[in-house]
């Protein structure tokens, strides 16, 4: 079943009481024992949080425009076959029960199959499709994922759909409905990990999306959704999570690191502030960081009041990287306490394609080839783009013709048909 906002307020509430939601609870892991004055041990507990990151609708190392596998010299392969592959084999090594499986967003966008799903099949149709994403994170098992900024790209009714298709919670903090300005989907999620001491282990995982939603999608949210900053939303509610007995807090956060916006000054909030949340907000311990389609195997930064270090890692994008945190936790003074964590990113180059993701989806990647190779039209003259940049082809023409028919048909009958619509291609145009 997902887990849907009610779903989430009523486990919230238990968690507040003490009964935080439960996670795959199971065999414990093995504890590591060492002096710890008075002759007697200090009670130990390790795990391990994977994600990943802009996999923008990648299931298989397959490029669509070009109809075969993707073939990167710097072996980078892509997709969440090659992603399960890596996911069973820390689970193997760690033992499952000692693992969660997170994403710091931008799912749903991004290739022909996610298209596909959105506007050709759309998930949204009465008997509707599962969405390739959903059905591809629910067998891989994932615990929660943060809201991407390209999550809002095919409307809010797309989003809703998937999310109730998925069994894992979407989360985001910073994205608030615009009248009440409360969460418009749940902000985070504690999943409980059993050690062999009785007291369980608290993790909080919450989730930031990036404010540049309000300008890149203003068509899709105005209105109805707002995006304040991350590191205002992340003081909110890092301190609840501790309060609310959390030993953990990792930040699954839909923004860069570098501390830059792409937008200027149009809004206040920064783009890229994971690196700010982590200096800024005491408490955390951990941040997934997304959006830059970067690879940052393991970052430290150190936060401002309390000098403690938080790890940040980037898994790249597309699948071609998994990143495995790694907590060691001690039990001092009645509670657990992370005595040291450290990152590190695996290439799913090195993994074959898990054949469970590959079977599940088979059928909706046929689907999705025999529609992009469909032939819409034919030119018995060579149309090139090779020399565009400095004179006239009719190439061009053709792709100013297509956009303003598009857009024609796109406002006929409504308030705007009346006005003229002009096309204006790039010169630089890459196919």
């Amino acid at each position: 079943m997902p887990l849907n906002r009610r779903t989430f307020l009523g486990t919230t509430a238990a968690a507040g009481a003490g009964a935080a939601i439960a996670g795959g609870v199971a065999a414990p892991a093995e504890a590591h024992e060492h002096g710890h004055g008075h002759g007697r041990a200090p009670k130990r507990y390790s795990f391990s949080v994977m994600g990943t990151t802009d996999l923008h609708g990648n299931v298989f190392n397959w490029d669509y425009f070009t109809d075969k596998e993707f073939d990167d010299k710097a072996h980078n392969d892509v997709g969440l076959a090659k992603i399960s592959t890596l996911v069973e084999q820390v689970r193997k090594e760690k033992g499952r029960p000692n693992t969660l499986m997170i994403d710091a967003g931008d799912t749903i966008q991004g290739t022909q199959l996610s298209y596909y799903y959105a506007k050709v099949d759309p998930i949204t149709a009465k008997h509707g499709p599962v969405h390739p994403m959903a059905q591809a994170m629910n067998a891989i098992g994932y615990h929660a994922a943060a809201l991407g900024n390209h999550e809002f790209n095919y409307g809010i009714p797309v989003l809703r759909k998937f999310e109730e298709q998925c069994r894992f919670p979407l989360l985001g903090a910073n994205a608030l409905d615009a009248k009440t300005l409360k969460p418009a989907f749940p902000p985070y999620v504690i999943k409980r990990l059993r050690t062999p001491h009785g007291r369980d282990v608290r993790v909080a995982i919450l989730g930031l999306t990036n404010p540049g939603i309000a300008i890149w999608d203003k068509a899709n949210v105005s209105g109805k959704m707002v995006f304040p900053g991350l590191e205002e939303q992340a003081a909110k509610f890092v301190p609840k999570l501790r309060s609310m007995g959390a030993d953990v807090v990792v930040v699954a956060a839909h923004s860069g690191s570098s501390g830059t916006s792409s937008y200027g000054d149009q809004l206040p909030y920064i783009e890229n502030a994971a690196a700010l949340v982590a200096q800024q907000v005491p408490g955390i311990d951990a941040i997934l960081v997304g959006h830059a389609h970067t690879e940052i195997p393991e970052y430290r930064v150190a936060n401002k009041q309390t000098g403690k270090e938080v790890v940040l890692s980037e898994p790249l994008k597309w699948g071609q990287r998994l990143t495995v945190f790694d907590f060691d936790l001690v039990w001092e003074k009645g509670r657990w306490t992370v005595e040291k964590a450290g990152a590190k990113v695996l290439n799913s180059n090195t993994a074959a394609e898990d054949p469970k993701i590959v079977r599940l989806l088979s059928d909706e990647h046929r689907k999705v080839v025999a529609y992009v190779n469909q032939v819409i039209g034919t030119s018995k003259a060579a149309m090139s783009t090779a020399e565009a940049a400095w004179k006239d082809e009719p190439i061009i023409d053709l792709i100013n013709a297509v956009q303003v028919d598009t857009v024609k048909a796109a406002l006929a009958g409504g308030a705007y048909a009346a006005l003229p619509v002009l096309s204006q291609t790039p010169s630089r145009w890459t196919p």
